[in-house]
């Protein structure tokens, strides 16, 4: 078993790990302008298209730290400024526009189990740019964006829900405000749209909707210095986080939606962050990272990293916020015929719970235990996949990562 915070870097990590983790991963190889489309599935993120007609599409891979070109995209007039979000296994991207700024309200589904792409139900609204869209559920929240209007821009208010089950879209409630370039998450059964300009200004308002009522309701601004456009936003469980944009993009808040509480995080440790990037998370990691600069200094951005979480909201009565602690797990990967996954805990500590978590964030099973080294987790009913042994005790938790073949 690993030594419990033997080392420098152990250490150094324990005092980053009260903001979180930022971690360098590989940098993305696609051709590359902005806008690009980013959702997760199946464990994998699916990152593609841009603006000049990129048409690509890669897959990333987490264990791996691997991208892996997929078959070009076969849809039209949605390569600039689309919205992308994924529901179950499957990813959808519609909204955006051609180079001839032809405005699209198109909708297609992506299966990755055969890299496929499926054109479905059109997007109800105008077309549009720059909309943003969330996932409750299994109905996608997609709205606001600049669309034409007897050949004026104009800035969009309208919502409209995707149930996937039936490929069907519904009209919801209206935007509050005319918000342009915002961003938005889902979290703790809500949605969040805010950041953005409004009436000419950069602002830090953020609205929540509540499917169950359908309204709209104002929470805390964001609490940065200096508001932003062209943000980047993404949820773990629960938990809500921003970054990037066109000015002080950097800084990298995480929301509490059951304290309506920002709290600001792990600066993002690139030399700087940019407007138009992406983000997506798998399990209890995000991702972030591309982008580009308008101001011309730098123009392309091809980074990508991987943020670990000081906090996991699992429920609004569970919130997690404890020193980590280091753990082994075997046989990972485990084969067909492996039956169960063994856990080395540290007999340090008297009470030990262990948690096994699919990639949806969903606790499988939980045990608590007295003082053992080695914890038997069954595996056998399980289907192929990726999962999360997560280990807690009064003022310890551990996360690691496990794939069934």
């Amino acid at each position: 078993m690993k030594t419990l915070f033997a080392t420098a870097f152990s250490l150094c990590y324990v005092s980053l790990f009260a903001q979180g983790v930022w971690e360098k991963k590989a940098d993305y190889p696609g051709c590359f302008t902005h806008s690009q489309i980013a959702f997760s599935v199946e464990g994998k993120g699916i990152v593609g298209l841009g603006a000049d007609w990129c048409i690509e599409i890669w897959e990333y891979d987490p264990m791996e730290d691997v991208w892996t070109q997929k078959n070009d995209f076969n849809g039209d007039n949605v390569s600039d400024r689309p919205v992308s979000f994924a529901i179950g296994d499957r990813g959808y991207v519609t909204l955006g526009a051609d180079l001839d700024q032809e405005l699209s309200t198109n909708l297609w589904e992506y299966d990755r189990t055969n890299d496929t792409w499926i054109q479905r139900a059109s997007f109800p609204g105008l077309g549009r740019g720059v909309a943003v869209g969330f996932v409750i559920g299994g109905k996608a929240y997609v709205g606001l964006g600049s669309g034409k209007v007897n050949d004026e821009w104009v800035v969009m208010r309208d919502f409209w829900a995707y149930t996937a089950a039936t490929d069907t879209w519904e009209q919801v409630a209206d935007f509050p405000i005319d918000l342009r370039a915002a961003s938005a998450f889902s979290a703790g059964g809500k949605g969040y749209v805010g950041s953005g300009s409004y009436d000419g200004e950069f602002v830090n308002t953020f609205y929540a909707y509540d499917p169950a009522t359908d309204t709209w309701t104002q929470i805390q601004d964001l609490p940065r210095e200096e508001p932003t456009v062209l943000a980047t936003a993404f949820s773990i469980h629960n938990q809500g986080f921003f970054g990037m944009g066109l000015t002080d993009a950097q800084k990298f808040y995480a929301y509490d939606p059951y304290l309506d509480q920002w709290t600001q995080k792990a600066t993002y440790p690139d030399f700087r962050a940019y407007d138009e990037g992406i983000g997506f998370s798998i399990g209890d990691k995000g991702y972030m990272g591309l982008g580009d600069d308008i101001t011309g200094e730098f123009i392309m951005n091809f980074s990508f990293y991987e943020y670990t979480p000081d906090t996991l909201l699992l429920s609004s009565h569970t919130k997690l916020k404890k020193e980590p602690i280091d753990f082994d797990i075997f046989p990972n990967p485990l084969t067909s015929s492996d039956q169960n996954l063994y856990v080395d805990a540290p007999s340090s500590f008297s009470t030990i719970t262990v948690s096994l978590v699919d990639i949806s964030g969903m606790v499988i099973s939980s045990s608590h235990f007295e003082a053992l080294e080695s914890v038997i987790v069954p595996m056998d009913d399980l289907p192929a996949g990726i999962y999360f042994v997560r280990l807690t005790t009064d003022d310890y938790y551990g996360i690691e990562k496990v794939v069934r073949l």
